[in-house]
């Protein structure tokens, strides 16, 4: 896995795509609001508004968040699974960020364990020491 500073760089279009659409949402609620009295039917027009201006963004600007990550499923599935990742603004990079951190900080628990466990001359042939 890229380090959380390439995965962040890489993932720059995308947070401000959902900035977007998040920031969106929020002007548009009083309006909606107003026109839609049902609780459940405004959350399901926001969601889909936001699904909406998501693939737009993606679409139209050539978002590809698996792109992005490394992952090769075709351009059409990679905006549309952006679109999603896009809709949920800022949420969903803060969610893929706190994996990635999560997989890092494993990563580094599960060498210092192999390092923990091996012996000491196969630390010092990994790490001379002078």
């Amino acid at each position: 896995m890229a380090n959380i500073a390439d995965l962040t760089q890489s993932l720059l279009a995308p947070f401000a795509a959902g900035f977007v659409v998040q920031r969106t949402l929020e002007i548009l609620d009083p309006w909606v609001t107003a026109k839609i009295g049902n609780a459940n039917t405004k959350r399901s027009a926001m969601g889909l508004i936001s699904i909406v201006f998501g693939f737009g963004l993606a679409h139209f600007a050539d978002i590809t968040v698996f792109h992005a990550l490394g992952v090769c499923i075709g351009v059409g599935w990679d905006h549309f699974f952006s679109a999603i990742f896009i809709s949920a603004g800022t949420e969903g990079f803060n969610s893929l960020m706190k994996f990635a951190n999560y997989k890092k900080e494993a990563s580094k628990a599960d060498a210092a364990d192999k390092l923990k466990n091996s012996g000491t001359d196969a630390i010092k042939a990994v790490n001379p020491q002078p």
